[in-house]
């Protein structure tokens, strides 16, 4: 390995869900190029699970905090965990400014943060440096960024969650076929949610095209209430686990999946991290920002419409959200099935094909 590349790494990504798949791609990649090197991950106790293998064994070695548990002891906690250990550098890839007053605890030789461009809540005073952002919008290729401007030019992203046979084929017992569609209809934002009827429009599709269809989300009354009202409207026509797995085994549910369809939330990073097509709905945040990024043109956007009628000629800011009310509903099914129909030409049929050679 270069002498001059950092030997000792910690990367600073609490959360959300998504974006902590996004933060694994990219430790995976540095991993796979540079074997040498030691990673520490400190992440939100509450996603840790799903980067735990399932002999219990830390796929990236992790510092685990709970904010929501222990309040501001939750920082004496990891500074007592951190104590005496240092780093060769701190990749600080959240913008918040609890993931910068949570940086304080990390002795590291160089601090990175984001450009003037992507930065906020004054996180350019807990750095050293600034990553330059990359012409490429997504969160992503931001990340990415990261890892090359601290010399892992090599690094590209790349996700091992470890998946045994037999957590794969725990999953696939739960559905009566193997061409599985699977709908997570919820993101952890109700505003990027889309309709139940337009679920349902396409789950019925698929079970047309003699797919078995498959209903997942988190253990809240939110998600219950919409796999429930989905599976109502197929008349039970579905595997509703909405509430059933653990990170781990939804994991698992979606590699064995066919195809997914879901709004922008930790199920979709999870499809497009495992290489499982998915069918991604976008109003309120950028496609090109948060997308599926080996599934891009599978996604389902109106943002970009939606922003322009709110900004006029303005310059869209890189993660402008819009404002309207319901814009989610005024995606239709209509413009999801010819994408659905697509995406089983291009993309299921030909795997289904090659698994029969």
């Amino acid at each position: 390995m270069d002498p001059y590349l950092p030997k000792t790494l910690c990367v600073l990504r609490l959360s959300a869900l998504g974006d902590c798949i996004s933060a694994f791609g990219m430790m995976g990649g540095i991993k796979k190029a540079y074997p040498k090197v030691k990673i520490t991950w400190i992440i939100d106790e509450r996603f840790a699970p799903l980067f735990i293998n399932r002999d219990r064994e830390d796929l990236i070695p992790l510092v685990t905090v709970n904010y929501k548990k222990y309040g501001f002891k939750a920082f004496s906690r990891l500074r007592k965990e951190l104590k005496g250990r240092e780093f060769d550098c701190l990749l600080n890839i959240q913008t918040s400014l609890k993931a910068s007053m949570t940086s304080l605890a990390v002795n590291a030789n160089v601090k990175y943060g984001y450009d003037s461009s992507r930065s906020r809540e004054g996180q350019r005073f807990f750095t050293d440096l600034r990553v330059p952002s990359p012409d490429d919008p997504h969160v992503l290729a931001g990340f990415m960024a990261f890892a090359h401007e601290a010399g892992f030019t090599k690094a590209e992203p790349y996700w091992d969650f470890d998946l045994q046979d037999n957590e794969r084929e725990e999953a696939l017992s739960r559905f009566d076929k193997d061409s599985i569609f699977l709908i997570s209809p919820c993101s952890s934002k109700a505003a990027k949610n889309w309709t139940v009827e337009g679920y349902t429009a396409i789950a019925r599709h698929a079970l047309e095209q003699g797919f078995a269809v498959g209903l997942v989300g988190g253990d809240n009354a939110t998600e219950r209430a919409a796999c429930t009202a989905i599976e109502k409207a197929l008349d039970g026509q579905c595997v509703n686990l909405c509430g059933q797995t653990t990170l781990r085994q939804l994991l698992a549910v979606v590699s064995v999946a066919s195809l997914v369809l879901c709004p922008d939330s930790g199920t979709l990073h999870l499809a497009n991290a495992l290489n499982v097509p998915v069918i991604g709905l976008f109003a309120i945040h950028s496609e090109k920002r948060v997308g599926p990024t080996r599934f891009m043109d599978l996604c389902v956007s109106i943002h970009e419409q939606l922003a322009r009628e709110e900004l006029g000629d303005r310059e869209i800011p890189w993660r402008y959200r819009v404002k309207k009310e319901n814009a989610m509903q005024l995606i239709t099914p209509d413009m999801v099935l010819p994408v659905f129909n697509r995406a089983v030409a291009e993309y299921v049929l030909p795997r289904l094909h090659k698994d029969e050679i």
